[in-house]
This record gives C-alpha cells, structure tokens and sequence, in this order.
C-alpha cells in the first residue's frame, strides 16, 4: 500500500527526465520499497546515485505541505551537495501540480511554510549546531561516510529528535573501514541497535547497464576478461550489459578494483573497502536468501535446512569475548563434507560461561558438532562449563570426545581447546587463508566484511585494520582447525576434504600431518577415545 508521502509526490511533483523533458515524479524500484519499508530509524548503505537522497527531500517537502508542525532537517557533507538539494527542493515547489504552496521564509537554508506551520531546513554537516533545545521530527544525514568528526555531529543532531515520533534516516556510500558510518551499518546488520539495514547495490538499476545489439554481445562474451572477475561475474547472473557498464567504469577509475566496489557495491562488505589489501587473497562468498536470521535467538543467523544432514559432519569454532560489550563473542559452525559455514552467533552481552549454553545448544542442534573453543583469555571459562554442564538446569556437559585436545590423553582443563600465540596464530590464519583459497563457502555478510580488512600491517602482526574485528575470523578459522583433528574426520571421501592440503609452515606441522595419515592408516581415530560416561563410542568404519 502507498504512503500518505508517496501519493502525493507522485501526484503532485515533477522531475526533469533524460531528455530535459518535466515529467511526473514516479519512484523507481529502490525508492518504492525504501517508502515501503521505513521503521523511524533507518540506515541505507548503498550504491552511488540511486536517487534516496530525492526521494527523502520529496518525502519531508511532502510532510511539510501536509502535516502541520513539521520540522524536517536535511544535512549534506559538502556546500556543493547542499545546494544541489536546495535546487531541487524549489524545483518541485515551482513545477508543482496544483495550488502553489504558500512560503513565509525562503531563506539561503530554510523554508517556512504558514498554512502547517512546518519548516524544512538543508544545510552542510557542521555548518549549524543542533541540540537539545532544538526539535526535528524528521532528520536525514546525506553521505554520512565523508563527514568530519561525524559522530560529534550527529550526537547533537540525534538529541533533537524525538525517540518515539521523530523519524532519522542515515544514507551513505562507503567510504573506508573502522569509521563511524562503518561501525554503525555493522551494528545495524547484527541487530544491535534501533537502526534497520536497507542495502542497496547497483544491480536493479536500469541506469548501469549499457544498450547492445545481439552481435555486440557475442563479441563481449568472448572476450572476457578474468583480471576484473567477469566471467565469475557472468556465473553469478549479472547480464552482459551490465558488465559493459562496470567495464567502462572500471576504466574510468584506472581499473581500480576497490574503488568500484565502493561506489558500485553488489554486496554488504564491498561498501566498505580497506585501505591496504586483505591478507586472504580470495573468498567464496555466496550471499543467500536462505541465510536468516533466527527468530528467537537474535544473535543467531544459519543456513536454513543445514542441520537436517546426518549427525556428526559439522564443527564449531568459538572466539570467546568478556561478555562486557568491549569485544564479541562468536560461535561458527561449518559443514566439514561440504566445507560451508551453515551458522553464526555474534553476542557482546553474553557472559564466558553462559556461552557454554549457546555451544552446547548448537552443538546439540548441528546433531553432535566437533567443538573447538580458542582458550586465550575468557576461553578456558567456557570450556569448563562445557565440560561440566549445567546440572542445575539438567543440561549435561558436551561429550568430551567432542571437544578438540591439544594434548592427548587429556588430564586437565589447560589440555583442551586451541591456544592463540605468536607461533600458533599463522599457522591458523595461514590454514584458513588455504581453505578460503580452495573454495571454503560463506554465507554472512559480516564475516566476509571482516575478512576484507584482515590485514598483515608493517611490522608483520596479522590482524584486523583499525576500527575493525577479526572475532569471526579467528572463530572460523578455529573451526576449520579443529575439524582436521574431528573423530569423524575419517569418514569424508577424501577428495572433498580440502582442509586438509593446508599451509606448512615448518617441519613441526609437517610431521604432525604425517603422525594423522599414519593414524588413519591404521583405523585409529585422529584423536583417541575418551572415557565419555552415558555417550556410547562412535561407531568404527
């Protein structure tokens, strides 16, 4: 159904056309559903001009002419941008289709209108204060990523709005990682803040797409080109106009792959674009509509119908956090026969032993999942609830034959899980940079996010860009480390079982893979059976 807002722009403004030609304002395809799917706290990452930052000044000139006591505010990062709306604010207001709207003030950044006693200020970020003693009903923040100090600036904006009745919207191309636009489409995207994620990339537009006839075609097709990805591309559904379209773009900005990727996203995570280069030089990232968002557990996204495969073929991997919103807790799972990650749990808020709760609830559910939690810090609290459960509650610990041992047999807490140091962290980074490489399968968003600003810096440390997190990098790569040492491990054919050709990097860890192909040899299970009480011993194959 149509908004009050949308009936009357399309009903009553105009807008200049390709040809010069006035022409009635009809919404395209992103500007329908953005009206359609407005909450009052809207983020809108997106591809460059795909028309929001018009349609949000026809909204709020719409609220202006029909609802009294509006107090709409638009801000743009630059005096030019600030003009150009101002512009084509008035240009509706002259070539409207009807009464003339009645204006008191016209002033260089403001608009009062008597009849409703409404006002719409458009102004530059930083070039008035707002605050406390101010009131807005309906704000949008234009280009937000190339604001100064935006933060600062949008604190005293956000006050003047009212939490309950005030609309906000925040719209921007990406620019960079670890800023405050950044931080907060993240935030967004994880369900932790009142804001609602609408991504939009450049693939609906029929803007970006480049008119040619069937011989044009046939031509381009066979002159792929695989330095700029096209015939992945081509794999992925984008038509042939369309890749003649990011062609010529891509040589309007010296083939800068980054740079197009920005400004012309297709996913989430290439919004944002680190400066340096990612330490994994490739990734198998598969966005998926069946990859959602549980509706019980808000810090639960899976792949739908994953868990329905037979017991004992997932693994999870856990990066522990403080659960004092300082860092993250992660809990990855992957599917070991087909190498894909089908869960993952983000939460900020949960304290190291009730985590124990969520691993065994997953593990449980991914019908017997290999766990393997990261010990620094806060991890050896998980692992003892693990192992001890919650006999309060009736929940029994997790099978320790399914939890990974770094010494076997194990005799202690410290014996469990994968300890992070400076000799073992590349050979965990360096095995997940392998397993990306040969096509290990992602569905979040937020992880391939992540792993593009996973970055070896000057002085060799590997670790996320700053401003960023690696907690699901660490937890994948945990998963994917622990699997290896799995005690099904044995029964994935072995061609399909890519973690295994991993990255050596000295004659310790070749020796260990030795060890495991000698064991396996001989019908002994990667790791040995562990006494597990009521748990009955996996059957031999």
């Amino acid at each position: 159904m149509a908004t009050k807002e949308r009936i009357i722009i399309e009903e009553m403004f105009q807008i200049v056309d390709k040809s010069g030609a006035d022409v009635p304002f009809r919404l395209n395809t992103y500007q329908a559903e953005l009206d359609a799917n407005l909450t009052g706290r809207d983020i809108i990452p997106k591809a460059r001009q795909l028309g929001i930052s018009a349609y949000f000044l026809a909204r709020y000139l719409a609220k202006c002419l029909s609802k009294r006591n509006t107090r709409a505010v638009v801000i743009s990062h630059d005096m030019e941008s600030t003009q150009r709306m101002l512009s084509r604010v008035h240009y509706y207001l002259e070539h409207i289709r009807g009464p003339k709207a009645v204006i008191k003030n016209a002033s260089k950044n403001e608009l009062t209108f008597p009849k409703t006693n409404s006002m719409f200020y458009i102004g530059t970020a930083g070039a008035r204060a707002f605050g406390r003693g101010d009131m807005i009903t309906d704000l949008h923040c234009s280009e937000v990523a190339y604001w100064e100090n935006p933060k600062n600036l949008i604190t005293g904006l956000f006050q003047a709005v009212p939490r309950e009745t005030g609309e906000i919207a925040i719209e921007s191309t990406g620019n960079g990682v670890g800023n405050y636009y950044h931080r907060t489409t993240m935030r967004a995207y994880e369900g932790k803040s009142r804001f609602r994620i609408h991504f939009f990339n450049w693939l609906r537009s029929q803007e970006y797409r480049v008119s040619l006839n069937e011989q044009e075609k046939e031509d381009f097709l066979k002159n792929l080109k695989d330095d700029i990805d096209e015939p992945e591309l081509l794999k992925m559904g984008l038509t042939p106009e369309q890749l003649m379209f990011r062609r010529e773009k891509l040589e309007e900005l010296d083939y800068d792959l980054s740079a197009f990727k920005q400004e012309y996203p297709i996913t989430l995570d290439e919004c944002f674009q680190a400066s340096g280069a990612s330490f994994f030089a490739k990734v198998n990232y598969e966005p998926l509509d069946s990859w959602v968002k549980d509706s019980e557990d808000k810090n639960l996204w899976y792949l739908e119908d994953a868990y329905k495969h037979k017991p004992n073929r997932y693994a999870i991997g856990v990066d522990v956090g403080g659960g004092v919103r300082r860092d993250r807790s992660v809990v990855e799972v992957v599917d070991i026969f087909k190498d894909e990650q089908v869960a993952e749990w983000v939460g900020d808020r949960t304290d190291p032993g009730e985590l124990a709760k969520v691993v065994i609830r997953l593990g449980l559910h991914f019908r017997d999942a290999f766990v393997t939690v990261e010990t620094n810090n806060h991890g050896a609290v998980t692992l003892l609830k693990l192992r001890e459960g919650f006999p309060q509650l009736g929940i029994k610990g997790y099978p320790e034959y399914l939890l990974f041992q770094n010494n076997k047999p194990a005799d202690t807490l410290l014996d469990y899980g994968f300890k992070t140091t400076a000799r073992t962290k590349p050979i965990l980074i360096g095995n997940l940079r392998t397993a990306l490489y040969q096509g290990s399968k992602l569905h979040s968003p937020a992880l391939k996010d992540e792993i593009s600003t996973f970055i070896e810096t000057d002085n060799g440390k590997l670790e996320a860009t700053e401003g960023c997190f690696d907690d699901r990098v660490i937890a994948y790569g945990v998963a994917l480390e622990g699997a290896k040492y799995s005690p099904y491990i044995h029964e994935i054919p072995t061609q399909t079982v890519k973690a295994a050709a991993i990255e050596t990097f000295g004659m310790e860890q070749l020796l260990a893979q030795l060890q495991a192909k000698r064991k396996h040899a001989n019908g002994d299970y990667p790791i040995p059976y562990q006494d597990i009480g009521s748990y009955e011993r996996p059957t031999r194959h």
